[in-house]
């Protein structure tokens, strides 16, 4: 299958189930004087772009979730690609059988803002897609590479307070698929955005922004949504300035004078923009050490940069100013903000926060529990463990999954598919999963 994109031709691979293009460039390379920017367009290519294989993953070091993510997503070699800055590529699944125009659904991985890609386990969508949805999943800028925020970045016009470049790289992602997917028989006024974990969160901070106004008509967020959830809370400029100094301190940068006038800020930057891919990497190492030891939790993530994010998630949310969409919303029954005795939906603050997100919305919005106790160990439903659901990928799980499990997953296809093609969960069915709302705080449990 060969498809024309605005960019050039590309050829894919294929499955049983759909058509697969693999490591599509939706950006120029963020490298050299484009590090530290917002993403740029892909140059147009000649020929035919091979889009047969997955391409590299944002720089990252050790998985910073610890052993226990290691051996549950990271232990297939099948699925592991090289680091690179030149990293800004995405996935797409079309299946096959189809002739009318299919809804679309991007996928924003999660790995605290510092790993993973669209190409790891479980994100197998063959399953997912055979339900009628096209898939894409998509690599982003990670790290400090991603969002880094720091005065020196800042530019008049823009963010005086710089950073955000992996926001700014999923909404060019996005805008990718919007101008592109028509050719891949995809409906461009129907695009769903999923995430989980920080892809929730990202997608959650670029709902209170402007810039996903018309892109996107929906959104799914597991495990890093809801009103003041205490995971998804965005950063102030002044304290992602103090990791900011890290990573200019780790660079040889004398953070007393780097601001002193235009040609101390000129320096700094073509220094920094000089930099080779492994001396780059040594000092992301560095300055991510420098960070840990201060104990102020992620040393990265999305920040109120007075241009992008204006302000919190709450306060949005209060003031209205949020993305007026159909929203899925849920956590899990071990996540990571359940950690009293007892682990009920009421006393998880993530799973409050996000029925509270749902009673605030204008339109309808779902609010889910996943409480499957996954077998094989005592971690129980742990943060992430509904992505082998979701994505229908039990096959390539170490645990011993059942039939009951697979009934889950089914279930949770369904569901999800039903939402990216309507906004209703429930599609032509009976509603089973009523709409969360002030006098009905209806959440589903799938376990």
């Amino acid at each position: 299958m060969i498809v024309s994109t605005k960019y050039g031709k590309i050829e894919g691979t294929e499955s049983d189930r759909c058509h697969i293009f693999k490591g599509v460039p939706y950006a120029a390379p963020p490298v050299g004087k484009l590090r530290f920017e917002k993403p740029e367009n892909p140059l147009p290519w000649e020929g035919v772009y091979k889009a047969d294989s997955f391409r590299c993953k944002s720089i990252q070091f050790e998985n910073p979730m610890g052993g226990f993510y290691k051996k549950e997503f990271y232990s297939n070699p099948e699925f592991d690609v090289p680091v690179s800055e030149d990293c800004l590529y995405l996935n797409i699944w079309v299946p096959k059988g189809y002739t009318e125009k299919l809804p679309v659904a991007v996928y924003v991985h999660g790995g605290a803002f510092m790993s993973g890609a669209g190409s790891n386990l479980p994100f197998v969508c063959d399953n997912l897609a055979k339900e009628g949805v096209i898939v894409v999943t998509i690599n982003y800028r990670l790290g400090a590479l991603g969002f880094l925020c720091h005065p020196l970045f800042g530019k008049d016009g823009e963010s005086a307070a710089g950073g955000n470049y992996g926001l700014w790289d999923i909404v060019a992602a996005i805008k990718w698929v919007k101008e592109n997917i028509k050719e891949f028989g995809g409906d461009p006024c129907n695009i769903s955005a999923f995430g989980q974990s920080a892809g929730a969160m990202s997608l959650q901070a670029l709902a209170v922004s402007k810039e996903l106004d018309g892109l996107v008509k929906r959104m799914i967020l597991q495990s890093g949504g809801g009103y003041d959830n205490p995971l998804g809370r965005l950063r102030r400029a002044e304290e992602a300035k103090i990791f900011g100094d890290d990573f200019l301190e780790a660079a040889g940068i004398d953070i007393g004078n780097v601001l002193k006038d235009e040609t101390s800020k000129k320096a700094a930057l073509d220094k920094i923009k000089s930099l080779s891919e492994e001396e780059i990497k040594n000092v992301l190492l560095s300055a991510m050490g420098k960070s840990f030891e201060k104990r102020m939790g992620m040393p990265y993530a999305p920040v109120i940069d007075g241009k992008l994010l204006k302000e919190g998630i709450k306060e949005s949310v209060d003031a209205g100013n949020v993305l007026d969409i159909e929203y899925i919303l849920g956590s899990n029954g071990d996540d990571i903000t359940a950690e009293n005795t007892d682990k009920t939906p009421e006393t998880n603050p993530m799973h409050r926060a996000n029925v509270e997100y749902a009673k605030r919305m204008k339109k309808p919005s779902f609010v889910y529990y996943f409480d499957r106790k996954l077998p094989g160990d005592d971690a129980g439903a742990f943060h992430s463990a509904e992505l082998w659901y979701v994505f229908g990928s039990l096959s390539y799980c170490w645990r011993p999954l059942d039939e009951h499990d697979e009934e889950i997953s089914r279930g949770m296809i369904k569901c999800w598919s039903s939402f990216f093609k309507c906004g209703d969960p429930n599609g032509n069915d009976e509603k089973e999963w009523r709409r969360c709302t002030e006098s009905d705080a209806f959440y589903k449990v799938f376990k």
